[in-house]
């Protein structure tokens, strides 16, 4: 389908959704709406323009990753209007024309391609994406003709009685002949109660020059959810998350309870990890396999390496995780901390900034700011790293097997070496050399061993 042109139209503000941020850029399942959109065609589009038009700057920053063509619809005066403004690409395009919304982020890539494909199949000058409702009110009504064609589209305020009763409704997703639809967009004017450029009125005039419009029925309805307010948005986020979970599960991970387990469409998970319910997995989270993750738990950006056990109600922000860790209950790991492998981090314990080296033990009630520590090295409960003096932040740099006793705080710049140890309750302001000992408040030198250098 290298031939697909593809317009998208963003321009809509969205005024039910009652909100200051424009409608398509509201994230579902941890990615603005819009960009589901785009994904589930780019691999099938030659082209893709993006009509906007409400806070068209913002939503062009947002979709500067992706190819796109922009083109700006600075009064909204209908969906036939819309697509105007992307005429120069239709007239230059020889081949079918997807026409989609930014609001409909729940389509699969595979109904797409089963909508191009009847187009084509069926030279078809129009195909229309349609869906049988048990309760259709509010969409147009799809009315066929003695073929099984399209007839015409009736809106839901001029349908006749018997054409209300019609379960058969207008998605708004359609396929266009180019050539047709460059047409069409000639001849549409605004002779209507809203006195807007109506796309549907493209149908007549396809028709009418004696060519196709075919419906092509969509089997799961729950594709075409429409989101035009918060309540949309709640039921477009259970679709996706729900399909998202059924992926990781037939891929080899445990989520126990998947209807109380949010993972965001970018987040990639290896088979045997298990996943306990209330657990919140977003952004680019990568989970290598094995792990656990508790109950209670979040991973925003987050890199966990093969079996890590993260206990109940602990945070990874945006920091790596090595193998065979230990992280948790209550564990609060901010941005920028790097865990190397086999090392236990206990609870309530908080990291920021924290690169911990291999088999180092911050078993409990510890804060651990903009710190380096060594490998096979412990730090008892109650340590505080002060890293703030009021104005700025400052490093603490602890060496291997070193052991800092309970309570103690380390007042940074400050460095502890190799096989250093302090005392509990020790409040350290100055450099411990190798192998040496120290404590008290603030903290002094009790005792050199006799691989400690001098001063």
């Amino acid at each position: 389908m290298s031939d697909l042109l593809t317009v998208i139209l963003a321009a809509g503000k969205g005024t039910r959704m009652k909100s200051d941020l424009t409608k398509v850029l509201h994230p579902i399942a941890g990615k603005e709406m819009v960009k589901h959109v785009i994904e589930s065609v780019d691999e099938l589009s030659s082209k893709i323009v993006a009509v906007i038009g409400h806070q068209s700057k913002k939503v062009q920053e947002s979709l500067n990753a992706y190819c796109l063509d922009f083109v700006e619809q600075k009064e909204q005066l209908g969906t036939a209007h819309a697509v105007m403004q992307a005429k120069k690409q239709i007239e230059a395009h020889d081949g079918p024309v997807l026409v989609l919304y930014g609001d409909t982020p729940l389509l699969k890539k595979s109904t797409i391609k089963k909508l191009i494909n009847s187009h084509q199949k069926n030279n078809a000058g129009l195909s229309i994406l349609t869906a049988h409702l048990d309760d259709p009110e509010s969409y147009g009504r799809i009315i066929r003709d003695a073929k099984g064609e399209v007839n015409k589209i009736v809106e839901e305020n001029d349908a006749s009685e018997s054409e209300k009763r019609v379960k058969e409704i207008n998605s708004g997703v359609y396929c266009f002949d180019s050539n047709l639809l460059a047409e069409s967009l000639d001849n549409i004017d605004t002779n209507n109660a809203q006195n807007e450029y109506y796309l549907t009125d493209a149908v007549d005039y396809i028709k009418n020059n004696g060519n196709k419009v075919i419906p092509v029925v969509i089997e799961n309805t729950k594709e075409i959810i429409g989101v035009n307010d918060r309540s949309n948005l709640a039921k477009a986020e259970k679709v996706l998350r729900k399909r998202i979970n059924e992926k990781l599960m037939a891929s080899g991970v445990t989520i126990i309870d998947p209807s109380t387990t949010y993972i965001d469409k970018e987040v990639v998970i290896k088979k045997d990890t298990v996943i306990y319910p209330f657990t919140y997995i977003e952004k680019s989270t990568v989970i290598e396999s094995g792990s656990v993750i508790g109950p209670h738990s979040r991973l925003v950006n987050a890199k966990l390496g093969k079996n890590v056990e993260l206990k109940a109600n602990s945070q990874v922000w945006e920091s790596e995780i090595g193998n065979n860790c230990t992280i948790g209950p209550f564990a609060y790991i901010r941005p920028g901390s790097k865990i190397a492998d086999e090392v236990k981090v206990g609870d309530f314990v908080e990291l920021k900034k924290a690169q911990i080296g291999e088999k180092t033990k911050v078993p409990h009630l510890s804060y651990v700011g903009d710190a380096s520590i060594g490998e096979k090295t412990n730090i008892g409960a109650g340590t505080i790293f002060a890293n703030y003096d009021g104005k700025k932040k400052h490093k603490t740099k602890v060496g291997d097997s070193a052991f800092i006793g309970s309570n103690s705080t380390l007042v940074a710049p400050v460095k502890i070496d190799n096989n250093a140890k302090t005392g509990a309750g020790s409040v350290v302001t100055k450099d411990v050399k190798e192998g040496t000992v120290v404590l008290g408040v603030p903290a002094h030198i009790h005792k050199k061993c006799k691989k400690a250098k001098d001063d």
